[in-house]
């Protein structure tokens, strides 16, 4: 079988309508977005309260299904992993960032996209915060100078948790599962705890009994793939060209 994706990488689609494409894609994330709760900053600060954890929820679930996805449609020889973008990994910069955005996340409320999502959708509040991302981005591109050598720093390409962990990419498909459907229980029970099973919030028997069957799908395709080589999946022999490398002599900067 051929393989079809990425299609603009591959030739299936031209570059502009790979462009085009984004418009639609947009709004059906943008509703998505919406439908999940994420244009409402009161629900996304729950979270952080375990009032309402209906957010972290469905960021599991997105997690888990585009890890799969990936895999299987790779494995299927329907798309060239190769050729898909991969973050680099900036180890401390990025530890440091991550501190930083969930900060702004419990005093906003939101992210720089669902905020964008809630504006769709005549959230004042949204403005407000797109208001101070704006300004903060000024903000930190004016001193670049001064914090430059640290964003670039501690930089190793491409790096997967398999490689961290000295296991394979199947084991490890199968291992972020687990801690995806542990972390959702342990979430929910932590809610009822903290706010009582009866809180008009919880949404535990429904995600049980209407989510049920489709843990125990991803648990199975988590062990199916769990055999399967990292090599089956990329190819780790040949760094693709996709990567951000950092400039020669910057510091951090790969060999």
């Amino acid at each position: 079988m051929d393989i079809a994706a990425p299609f603009a990488k591959t030739g299936v689609i031209s570059a502009a309508t790979n462009l085009w494409l984004a418009i639609p894609i947009g709004i059906i994330f943008g509703y998505a977005l919406f439908h999940a709760g994420f244009t409402d900053s009161r629900r996304i600060a729950w979270a952080f309260y375990f009032k309402d954890v209906g957010v972290p929820v469905v960021m599991f679930s997105a997690i888990v299904t585009g890890m799969l996805g990936l895999w299987g449609l790779s494995l299927a020889g329907l798309i060239d992993i190769s050729l898909v973008y991969m973050l680099p990994t900036y180890l401390l910069p990025m530890a440091v960032g991550g501190v930083l955005f969930g900060i702004g996340m419990v005093i906003g409320g939101y992210c720089p996209g669902t905020a964008i999502a809630a504006i769709a959708t005549g959230k004042i509040d949204g403005v407000v915060f797109i208001g101070g991302f704006l300004l903060g981005s000024m903000v930190f591109g004016d001193f670049f100078p001064v914090w430059g050598d640290f964003y670039n720093s501690d930089y190793m390409g491409a790096f997967r948790l398999d490689q961290w962990m000295g296991i394979g990419l199947g084991p490890t498909v199968l291992l972020i599962v687990i801690i995806a459907i542990v972390g959702t229980v342990s979430m929910i029970f932590v809610q009822d705890f903290v706010w009582g099973a009866k809180n008009t919030l919880s949404k535990s028997r429904p995600f049980m009994k209407l989510q049920g069957a489709l843990v125990a799908a991803a648990i199975v395709i988590g062990v199916v793939f769990a055999f399967f080589p990292t090599e089956s999946f990329i190819d780790d022999s040949v760094e693709t060209p996709y990567y951000i490398v950092p400039k020669a002599g910057m510091r951090g900067a790969a060999p």
